[in-house]
């Protein structure tokens, strides 16, 4: 595993061109504006100042951006070894290319795997068995390290409460992703997921929970991956 600090001089470039290679998400934050959205790095190009960092406007920023004279941003991304990078940049400006910002002097390495969140598309299940119990839940979210989502339905029609607990572990987990026209729906088989978070919607009269992966096969790992990747880009084609 790499180690954490900072990342700097030709591997700095080596990372950014990589980034730009694979099309990999980051996450891109206007300090002191509220705003965090995903994006990508698009290329790396040289003016009168120097190297400076091409990045895909998200629809919105102009105005987020605005609240600020001077741009103060702060970016985060999983990197090829799947830990998690920083770094912030002063200035910029829009360009036909999209946002011009300075090349930082580093990137801030860090110790821990991060999991991006991404929201999933309607029609998008999960379903689970944990004994006698078989349920359904409609997901709201997915990232590679587990999935968030509302429990419509389980095979206990008169229990009341939760069916699950904190803690608990579910089986022979399956997340259906559908798919369209465009784009062919998928499956991914969890081995083994854990109960991490119970939440109880009182005026709805529903259940969420968040669940962690535990036991994974890493072929469906990869396969995983990828639907996220497809999600993130979707999303961000959207946009434009």
């Amino acid at each position: 595993m790499a180690e954490a600090g900072k990342v700097q001089g030709e591997k700095l470039t080596e990372l950014f061109n990589e980034l730009v290679a694979k099309r990999i998400i980051i996450s891109m934050n206007v300090i002191g504006a509220g705003f965090d959205r995903l994006t990508c790095i698009t290329g790396i190009t040289k003016d009168a100042d120097g190297s400076c960092l091409l990045v895909d406007p998200p629809d919105d920023f102009e105005e987020a951006a605005a609240i600020k004279d001077l741009w103060q941003l702060r970016f985060n991304f999983n990197g090829p070894d799947n830990l998690e990078y920083i770094f912030s940049t002063r200035g910029g400006k829009f360009s036909e290319q999209g946002l011009k910002i300075p090349f930082p002097d580093h990137v801030e390495r860090l110790q821990r795997r991060r999991n991006f969140r991404v929201n999933t598309l309607t029609g998008t299940q999960m379903h689970f068995k944990l004994k006698k119990i078989q349920g359904v839940i409609d997901l709201i979210n997915v990232s590679l390290g587990g999935v968030y989502g509302v429990l419509t339905k389980h095979n206990f029609k008169f229990m009341r409460g939760p069916v699950l607990k904190t803690d608990q572990q579910v089986y022979d987990v399956k997340i259906v992703f559908p798919g369209d026209q465009d784009r062919p729906g998928n499956t991914v088989y969890v081995k083994k997921a854990e109960v991490k978070r119970v939440e109880h919607d009182q005026d709805r009269g529903y259940y969420r929970f968040a669940f962690e992966f535990d036991e994974m096969e890493k072929e469906e790992q990869s396969k995983l991956t990828q639907v996220i990747y497809d999600l993130q880009r979707w999303y961000l084609q959207r946009r434009k």
